[in-house]
């Protein structure tokens, strides 16, 4: 309801980036396909998948990979396109900072085994919906707009953390989605 009301406000101009953005939100489809991967036994698992659902997950991973880093790099560049010679510089990669933060946490919750893996896994997930919700609110005008592209890269991202801490916690075998997500993000 919240991306609704929000796409209401965008302006004419923006509504190609805005759909570049959303395709990369919807690109989420990856945790499906990451939990698709993630099914079976322990012993069993490998980085070749070895049954249907393994197969339809990885293809659905790799597509939907494709979608999520070809969404924003399609959105940076039309965004690019509206650039004056006399913007100020923008210092977006600062954003990385609280999000190498908030994801290094979940981090060391999964794997050092400080705090609680579920609750933090279930916090950063709250701030990946967040995130993309603030995108698709940030694309609504021209002033907000590459701020809405990088809120974007963000909320994926920590969605992506926090289903791949969620995995760990079954026990999943990670090297088999880590694989199809490099080559699907690298295809792009």
């Amino acid at each position: 309801m919240a991306g609704y009301q929000v796409v209401w406000g965008v302006a004419p101009a923006l509504h190609s980036p805005l759909m570049a953005v959303t395709n990369a939100i919807s690109g989420m489809t990856a945790v499906g396909g990451m939990l698709l991967l993630a099914h079976g036994a322990q012993e069993t698992a490998s980085i070749i998948p070895d049954s249907p659902a393994h197969w339809m997950g990885a293809v659905a991973t790799v597509l939907s990979f494709v979608n999520i880093a070809g969404g924003f790099l399609v959105s940076g560049k039309m965004l690019d396109l509206f650039r004056r010679p006399t913007d100020p510089e923008d210092y977006f990669e600062l954003y990385g900072i609280p999000a190498a933060v908030l994801i290094g946490g979940l981090g060391a919750a999964a794997y050092a085994g400080i705090g609680n893996l579920g609750t933090t896994a279930g916090a950063v997930g709250i701030a990946s919906a967040i995130c993309c919700i603030a995108a698709i609110a940030g694309l609504a005008n021209q002033q907000t707009a590459r701020t809405g592209n990088v809120l974007g890269m963000a909320g994926v991202a920590f969605g992506l953390a926090s289903t791949t801490a969620d995995m760990s916690m079954a026990g999943a075998a990670l090297p088999a989605f880590e694989q199809v997500g490099v080559l699907g993000g690298g295809g792009s």
